[in-house]
């Protein structure tokens, strides 16, 4: 999922910054997006029905950084069908592309 974005950013927003975050507890998140000053951050999993603890690293990651910096949040799987896991946090088909900017 990750080399889709990779590929995502060379070809349409090669200004974009991709990072891997983690902390001294193991706590990460496998992708982060910076564009235009803002973090968009991405948790790949290989589920169809992600819960509340597959946002734990989400959480650490909002805690760390202050949840004005890491605004939207989503977990890229296999689901079928976008929905709301936790506040600010989605559910979406990691095998495919979507908008960040799109609500």
């Amino acid at each position: 999922m990750v080399i889709q974005w990779l590929r995502w950013r060379d070809w349409h927003q090669p200004s974009a910054n991709l990072w891997y975050w983690r902390d001294q507890a193991g706590n990460e998140v496998d992708l982060l997006i910076e564009r235009n000053g803002a973090l968009h951050a991405i948790e790949c999993k290989l589920t169809e029905q992600p819960g509340p603890r597959d946002t734990r690293g989400l959480t650490k990651l909002r805690a760390f950084c202050g949840n004005q910096v890491a605004t939207r949040a989503w977990i890229a799987c296999t689901t079928r069908q976008r929905h709301e896991i936790a506040p600010g946090v989605d559910a979406i088909s990691g095998w495919e592309i979507w908008d960040l900017d799109a609500e």
